[in-house]
C-alpha cells in the first residue's frame, strides 16, 4: 500500500533534482560582466610665495586652491605633474619626478612612486554613492647631498645619498569626479609645499 506513495515522492525528489539542474545551467550560462573602471587623476601642486607663478593652475583646481588658502599662508600656486591612469582596482606607478627641487645639482633625477588599491564605489551613510579605497602611497628617493669632495681633476663636486620621503593613507573615501586633496610634503625650499590632488571618476 505504500509503494505508490512511494513512487510519487521518488518522482516528486527527481523533479526537484532536474529543476535545480536547469537552474544551475541557467545561472553558468549568465556572460561574465566586465568589472567597473575608473579614471584616476593624481595631481602634484606647489605652494609657495614666488609671484612669477602666480595662478598657474587649471580651472578644475580653483576649489582646492580656494581651500588651502583658508589653511595657508601662501599667495602663490602652479601645478607642476600630472599622472593619468586607468584601473578597475589598483595602480602601481613607477617613474621619474620632475621639479621637485632638492638639490641644486639638477642632473641627479628624483625617482617617484605611488600606488592605489581596492578601489570600488560603495554607499555612505546617507546611500549616496562614493569611492572608497583601502590604500594610497605615495613616495619618492630625493638626492640628498651629504658632503662635497674634490675629484682628481681639482673640481668640487657633490656626493649624494637619495633619502625615500612619502606618505600613506587607508580607508580614504571620495566623491566621483571632486578634486581632492589626499596629503602634502615639504620640498628643499623653507617656503614651499606640495599637495597631491586625487581626482576619480568612473568611465562609462
Amino acid at each position: 500500500m505504500n509503494k505508490p506513495k512511494f513512487i510519487f515522492k521518488f518522482f516528486l525528489f527527481l523533479l526537484a533534482l532536474s529543476a535545480t539542474n536547469v537552474f544551475a545551467q541557467t545561472e553558468t550560462k549568465q556572460p561574465p560582466q566586465a568589472d567597473p573602471c575608473y579614471e584616476v587623476v593624481l595631481q602634484v601642486v606647489i605652494a609657495s610665495n614666488n609671484a612669477a607663478e602666480k595662478n598657474a593652475v587649471p580651472s578644475a583646481l580653483s576649489n582646492v586652491v580656494k581651500k588651502l588658502k583658508t589653511l595657508y599662508a601662501f599667495s602663490d600656486y602652479r601645478l607642476t605633474t600630472t599622472f593619468l591612469q586607468r584601473t578597475s582596482n589598483w595602480i602601481e606607478y613607477k617613474s621619474l619626478l620632475n621639479d621637485f627641487s632638492q638639490t641644486q645639482d639638477k642632473t641627479a633625477p628624483v625617482f617617484s612612486e605611488w600606488s592605489l588599491r581596492n578601489l570600488r564605489t560603495l554607499p555612505d551613510s546617507n546611500g549616496r554613492k562614493t569611492l572608497q579605497f583601502d590604500t594610497f602611497k605615495f613616495g619618492a628617493r630625493v638626492p640628498v647631498t651629504t658632503e662635497r669632495v674634490k675629484d682628481e681633476s681639482g673640481k668640487t663636486v657633490p656626493v649624494l645619498n637619495y633619502e625615500a620621503i612619502g606618505i600613506t593613507t587607508t580607508r580614504l573615501s571620495l566623491n566621483e569626479n571632486e578634486p581632492t586633496i589626499v596629503g602634502s610634503l615639504t620640498t628643499s625650499k623653507p617656503d614651499e609645499l606640495m599637495f597631491l590632488v586625487l581626482t576619480v571618476k568612473p568611465v562609462e
